[in-house]
């Protein structure tokens, strides 16, 4: 598996935007990392009703109890206790409620401040590298095989610029048909250049 350019110039462009594109993606899951617990940390509001839902709704029942033991009247004195100790409950769902959705809205925000870089990452970076290195490969490869050097130089011909062409022969076509071996080896050189592989 060919990974970079034998082409030093391509190669070394190869390199730094791979660097640029790692960079890219811890800068993405770090500052979605700090953006996550700074969302996270909203949910304090959320946990200070819960306790004060809590807190009070303990008090109320508390409160409830001793004057329902109070005879003739505390039953009836008790009620608006217990009522109270009911809407300390609300509380504690509403504090439970808001911590969750701050939950949810810290994933969210933290997933798509990561993945939104990457998946920009992904037509513009990672499917060129890819295809560079399926290329490549194949080429280098075929450059080993019985009959690959023709091939290269068929492909040379279909891809190469005409100039690039007459530099190698001045009737290239013709050179490749008759089978003269050095266009055929000038134009297999083309067809490795331009796949990045080194021609041996």
């Amino acid at each position: 598996m060919q990974i970079y350019s034998s082409l030093p110039l391509k190669r070394g462009w190869q390199i730094l935007t791979d660097l640029f594109a790692i960079a890219v993606v811890v800068v993405a899951w770090l500052f979605s990392r700090a953006t996550f617990e700074a969302v996270s940390g909203l949910a304090v509001f959320g946990a200070g009703l819960e306790d004060a839902g809590s807190g009070f709704q303990s008090t109320m029942g508390n409160a409830a109890e001793r004057i329902g033991g109070v005879p003739l009247i505390g039953d009836e004195a008790s009620a608006p206790f217990l009522d109270a100790a009911e809407a300390g409950g609300f509380l504690i769902n509403a504090g439970q409620d808001q911590q969750h959705s701050v939950a949810q809205a810290a994933a969210v925000v933290g997933w798509a401040i990561f993945l939104l870089p990457v998946l920009v990452l992904i037509p513009m970076w990672l499917v060129p590298r890819v295809q560079f290195v399926v290329r490549s490969t194949r080429t280098r490869r075929l450059n080993g095989e019985d009959g690959g050097r023709e091939l290269l130089a068929l492909r040379a011909l279909v891809l190469a610029k005409p100039s690039q062409l007459r530099k190698v022969s001045e009737d290239p076509v013709r050179a490749w048909r008759e089978g003269d071996q050095a266009t055929l080896d000038g134009l297999a050189r083309l067809a490795l250049k331009r796949e990045g592989v080194r021609a041996s």
